[in-house]
């Protein structure tokens, strides 16, 4: 689990990043960043059960993916708020695929430098 001053908690939040967070795509998430006053970045992390209806495979999902994001807190950008959506795709997918998968989109939304 990530640290609570890195993780999205609050709806509003979720809200505002749904509504107003720049996307960027790719096969297997869509991200959403948008700018915050706090000085480190926060993650949230969105898994519908249209992903799976097992939340065996979803929570899967998500583990895997905040282990990733705890494995780079040191190259992430800072002061932003990302939303990541996870896709039906993602579930057929294995560790080193979602990894490099994210990396590439992290990459290309400006947040590893």
């Amino acid at each position: 689990m990530l640290p609570r001053a890195h993780r999205l908690v609050k709806q509003k939040d979720f809200q505002l990043l749904a509504q107003k967070g720049k996307p960027f795509y790719s096969p297997l998430f869509t991200l959403k960043v948008f700018k915050s006053a706090r000085e480190a970045s926060q993650f949230g992390i969105v898994i519908s059960a249209k992903v799976s209806k097992k939340a065996v495979v979803r929570n899967k999902i998500k583990r895997r993916m905040t282990e990733i994001i705890k494995k780079m807190p040191a190259s992430l950008a800072k002061n932003k708020k990302v939303m990541i959506l996870v896709k039906p795709v993602a579930a057929t997918k294995d560790y080193p695929v979602i990894k490099e998968e994210l990396e590439r989109l992290f990459n290309k939304a400006g947040l590893l430098s």
